[in-house]
């Protein structure tokens, strides 16, 4: 801490999150992956029970089933949009337990509803809350991990979306054929519940700004309770001469500015958005494949969503072995300084994964061949995407780590209204293109929307980022 005239400088004496011991980082980082994990698995547990739930309610309408599943999605991908400020105002855990506790609260109401419209408005309201995790995991990774170090963590925040998006409809496809679709909201509500007293054991807060004003605050009332009144002004490097109404508007708009005047987020965003919509209609209409046109159980159907499962899980495992493997590779190249866009190499073979994916599954369904064939074509779109989500975060938390949480927001906002939309066209869509041109249209537009990404950033990326006023010019 230094001073000069009358200003006091609170700084960090050793103490910044990324000094942690190796165990304090690993115990937050498993205790994010939860509900990271859990929530889209909630998402995605509705799927086989779509029948159930119309055989007791009646809906009108066929898209009112998976409007159930896609309510939940836009509000858990445009929640961030929210909370991510709310996040770098006041802290990541205050948000993640307020959130946990909101999704709880109207998932466990989902349980009990007696009606559609009920069911829907509940879906809709426990996505936001759901969507705490996803508004500070990512940013939590930047907090507690130096650039370098970010690999394997991200691969381990990554991996539980997309396990928990696959896992959901095995679990649901369980309970919808031996229990009534209700214990679907009821189970999800008391791992949440368990997660939130694992939080009041091993919550810290990460966050660099707050945790500075925080102790500022403690200094304050220690320099008072000595009484020593002497005119002198406590500031931590962060502070900005704003009111917190004003710091909150600037905040929440942050996202959509980022998102209408940054090329770097505009183009990831584009290509995330598209991904995101793919999986969640693949996820979405893959139930629908074995109990209707391979006549299969429904829980002997959901046991095929165990093949999606692998190709996140292998696509993890390959971020986690190699980013920062090829990182460090990199840097060493570049006389030791590191870039973002030594992120991206990876990128490349990940995106020919999934068109390549999409044509085998597309084809093999449309065909009826061995069930073995289309599990095969599921996996690999799924393992693709999961590389190229993680690179995609790990380059928005190298280019933007002071606003990583508005910068992830930003793509939420387009990944909210794809992963909305796909599932609700994918049913007229196989409908009239079948399976097999029905996915050959998805792998033509992945191939023509992803596969330049990569290369134009690697391009033009630091020149992005040296005109940008929100991008560190450090890297």
């Amino acid at each position: 801490m230094s001073t000069y005239e009358k200003v006091v400088m609170v700084d960090f004496d050793g103490d910044h999150p990324q000094d942690w011991p190796a165990t304090r980082k690993w115990t937050i980082m498993a205790t994010i992956a939860i509900p990271l994990f859990l929530m889209p698995l909630s998402s995605t547990i509705t799927t086989p029970t779509v029948n159930a739930i119309a055989d007791e309610f009646h809906p009108a309408s066929t898209i009112t089933g998976p409007l159930a599943l896609s309510l939940f999605l836009l509000m858990y991908s445009m929640g961030p949009i929210l909370l991510g400020p709310f996040s770098e105002l006041y802290g990541r855990w205050p948000v993640l337990q307020i959130g946990s506790f909101f999704y709880l609260a109207f998932n466990l109401g989902a349980g009990f509803c007696t009606s559609m419209t009920q069911l829907l408005i509940f879906r809709l309201l426990s996505g936001i809350g759901a969507s705490a995790s996803l508004a500070v995991g990512a940013s939590m990774v930047g907090d507690v991990f130096r650039k370098e170090e970010r690999g394997l963590p991200v691969a381990l925040i990554s991996l539980g979306p997309v396990l928990g998006s696959c896992l959901g409809p095995i679990v649901g496809g369980f309970i919808a054929e031996y229990t009534t679709w209700r214990w679907t909201f009821w189970s999800t509500s008391l791992a949440t519940g368990a997660f939130l007293v694992q939080c009041l054991i091993v919550a810290r807060e990460t966050y660099a700004p707050v945790i500075l004003l925080r102790k500022k605050a403690a200094l304050i009332i220690e320099a008072n309770r000595q009484g020593k009144h002497d005119g002198r002004v406590w500031k931590t490097p962060f502070e900005k001469d704003e009111t917190v109404g004003q710091l909150y508007r600037r905040t929440i708009s942050r996202s959509l500015h980022f998102l209408g005047t940054q090329p770097i987020i505009q183009a990831l965003a584009c290509y995330y958005g598209y991904l995101y919509g793919i999986v969640y209609l693949l996820l979405s209409s893959f139930s629908e494949l074995w109990t209707t046109h391979y006549q299969m159980r429904v829980s002997t159907g959901a046991l095929n969503y165990i093949a999606p499962c692998i190709g996140y899980a292998i696509g993890a495992q390959i971020c986690a072995f190699l980013t920062d493997r090829v990182y460090r590779y990199q840097v060493a190249k570049n006389n030791g300084v590191g870039k973002p866009e030594f992120r991206l190499p990876i990128m490349v073979p990940a995106s020919l994964l999934v068109p390549l994916g999409l044509l085998i599954y597309g084809w093999s369904a449309e065909y009826h061949t061995h069930w073995i064939v289309p599990d095969i074509g599921i996996a690999l779109p799924l393992m693709g995407a999961t590389i190229i989500f993680q690179c995609c975060s790990q380059y928005l938390l190298d280019t933007f780590p002071v606003y990583a949480a508005s910068a992830n927001g930003a793509v939420y906002i387009v990944r909210g209204f794809t992963g909305f939309g796909f599932p609700l066209f994918s049913p007229a869509m196989y409908e009239t293109l079948g399976y097999g041109w029905g996915n050959s249209l998805l792998a033509f537009l992945a191939l023509v929307i992803g596969c330049p990404i990569p290369f134009i950033l690697w391009k033009y990326g630091e020149r992005l980022r040296a005109v940008s006023n929100f991008a560190d010019q450090t890297k």
